[in-house]
């Protein structure tokens, strides 16, 4: 069932799927904002190697263009595992080489390259995941290194029970090793869990264990399918804490 972001969340919730006990979190995109922290660490990048700054956009779009190429070669076997930290460095050179930028100073790609480790969360990510906390055990399960969701949840004061990490099976979703590792290292009921993301094939894949779901709509992050079918669809994630915890925001 597809609920609108827009709904009243009081005669909303008498319909959300019951017996919900724990909320798996995607990160990037979904609690943090991936994208705009990026674009923003590459435009201060390009200024501080004495480069403009207004190509920043463009070679932000393209750094993670390769970032989730590479990625998806890894998810499908088709390329061998790599941390994220080396396969962001790796599509940030290969940006670069695009851009005609490849003679940039060392030390500023050396910077760069870590920008992983300080994603910015979207404007309501903490508040949310405090109030939801009190009524659910709240998960992070995220294609970002253990290294990179300890550091930006702790410098965007992200509260998480737990925090899992794809490369502890040196995977990455949609890889099913890596929605198995939260199920089963936490003994999880997928009738019980549900799967938050603003990436509708994630969804579709923690589905597929038989979890439920839940649709965030956040800018640029993905548009869900004519046929998709998500338990719950939300505007951001205040309006995920007020249907499923009313009143605790």
């Amino acid at each position: 069932m597809t609920r609108s972001p827009a709904a009243d969340p009081a005669r909303a919730a008498a319909a959300l799927p019951a017996g919900i006990r724990t909320l798996v979190f995607d990160v990037l995109g979904t609690v943090v904002d991936e994208a705009g922290s990026i674009a923003a660490e590459t435009a201060a990048a390009l200024s501080a190697g004495g480069a403009d700054p207004g190509r920043g956009p463009q070679l932000a779009d393209d750094w993670i263009r390769h970032l989730d190429a590479m990625v998806s070669q890894v998810s499908t076997g088709d390329a061998p595992w790599r941390s994220n930290d080396a396969l962001r460095r790796a599509a940030l050179l290969g940006a670069l080489r695009t851009a005609g930028l490849d003679g940039f100073p060392p030390g500023v790609i050396d910077e760069l390259a870590l920008a992983g480790h300080r994603l910015r969360p979207w404007p309501d990510s903490a508040r949310a995941l405090r109030a939801l906390a009190g009524n659910f055990t709240v998960v992070a399960l995220s294609n970002a290194d253990l290294a990179q969701l300890a550091n930006f949840s702790a410098a965007g004061g992200l509260a998480w029970h737990c925090v899992l990490s794809a490369e502890l099976v040196k995977a990455y979703k949609p890889d099913p090793a890596v929605y198995r590792l939260a199920l089963d290292l936490l003994g999880l009921n997928p009738a019980q869990t549900m799967m938050v993301a603003a990436h509708p094939w994630d969804l579709r894949s923690a589905a597929g264990h038989g979890m439920r779901t839940a649709y965030i709509a956040r800018p640029g992050e993905g548009i869900p399918a004519a046929d998709d079918s998500f338990d719950v669809s939300a505007g951001s994630l205040a309006d995920l804490a007020e249907l499923l915890a009313p009143g605790t925001g």
